[in-house]
């Protein structure tokens, strides 16, 4: 007799499903559902660490077009018994309960602390601690305000989608053009990252990793002086990289 798949838990983030920065959406979507596919197998839990979505906003009857085969995999796999988390990031904060009922999905909206197969991991999307810029935090308060919800949802969708995803494609294109200075923001929020863990670190011991996305960038650093380890898991645009814990090895991993 065959024995059963050692069950693993799986970390991916910044897919960005429906940007317009890449050339072939579509198939960065279809190479993403073949990944489900294939860890459907042995994964128990799949957490995916914000921005998922490149834009993403619940009116009460309307939700964005598009992502069907994303959407209907996250069904599959839960179904199938597999745990499935959404951690809200920058671009996907409003989050609301379409997905938990459709597909079973647990959304979480602030960093969190879980034990998986018994070592702690202290999750979040990766803009929510460490340094952020004054104008950065502004916008956040006010996307996450009840009352500029309220507000927005009464625009038409036809104004909110299309201002929305323009931003963001404006933004990319901006970063992407100076790439440098891209590369720099993104080494310094790195050690802001890493200042953060291991600050934390000092009232809470007993923390094996801290993963984060956000960043697009891969890395994996232990910490000092203890033995936790803090992980970027890259992004679903040009890494096509992902975490894998099976309850001894933590590695990130690419798929091809």
């Amino acid at each position: 007799m065959m024995n059963a798949p050692q069950k693993k838990i799986y970390f991916v983030s910044d897919i960005h499903l429906g940007n317009r920065y890449m050339p072939n959406t579509t198939e960065a979507e279809k190479k993403l559902v073949r990944w489900m596919d294939r860890i459907k197998n042995d994964a128990a839990a799949i957490y995916f660490l914000g921005d998922v979505f490149d834009y993403w906003y619940e009116y009460k009857y309307v939700v964005p077009r598009g992502h069907v085969r994303f959407l209907g995999k996250l069904a599959e796999l839960s179904d199938l018994g597999i745990e499935i988390h959404l951690l809200t990031g920058n671009h996907d904060i409003w989050m609301f309960d379409y997905l938990p009922a459709e597909t079973g999905a647990v959304i979480h909206r602030k960093p969190f602390t879980v034990e998986l197969f018994g070592k702690k991991f202290f999750l979040g999307h990766g803009d929510e601690v460490g340094y952020r810029p004054r104008s950065y935090r502004i916008i956040q308060r006010i996307f996450r305000n009840r009352i500029c919800q309220f507000l927005y949802v009464t625009i038409h969708p036809r104004w909110t989608f299309g201002f929305a995803r323009r931003w963001s494609l404006n933004s990319r294109k901006n970063g992407l053009a100076a790439k440098e200075q891209l590369e720099r923001r993104q080494a310094s929020s790195a050690k802001h990252l890493e200042a953060f863990a291991e600050s934390y670190l000092q009232t809470h011991p007993d923390i094996d990793f801290f993963m984060f996305g956000h960043l697009h960038v891969l890395l994996d650093k232990k910490l000092s002086p203890a033995e936790a380890r803090l992980l970027i898991t890259g992004d679903w645009m040009q890494h096509f990289s992902y975490a894998e814990w099976d309850g001894d090895k933590l590695e990130l991993k690419t798929f091809l």
